[in-house]
């Protein structure tokens, strides 16, 4: 094999084992959202409802703590609520590592 397509192979192998973890380790859950825990708040530009905190879900009988950053997007519609909006209403959670939630979308 020459030396450059060599170094090009190892290169994209490298590239692809940085974001295989990540992809791998996404979840999808649904249920609904029995309370929610706020533990930190701040206004943040153009970030309406970027709140840190917890929420527990209950999905197929199970209860689950999951954590929510700034960096979660929360999502009803074409709206963005706060958390603690959250309360009692069916969600479609996608979870990344450590039962941090990437995404949160309130189902119709």
């Amino acid at each position: 094999m020459p030396k450059r397509l060599q170094v090009r192979f190892s290169v994209a192998a490298a590239i692809l084992a940085l974001h295989a973890p990540f992809a791998l380790a996404q979840q999808k859950l649904e249920g609904t959202v029995l309370d929610t825990k706020l533990t930190a708040c701040g206004v943040v530009a153009g970030k309406p409802g970027k709140c840190e905190g917890t929420f527990v879900l209950e999905a197929n009988g199970k209860r689950t703590t999951i954590q929510v950053t700034r960096d979660t997007l929360l999502k009803k519609g074409s709206e963005q609520p706060f958390l603690f909006q959250l309360k009692g209403a069916p969600v479609s959670v996608t979870l990344g590592r450590d039962n941090v939630a990437q995404s949160v979308e309130v189902k119709k």
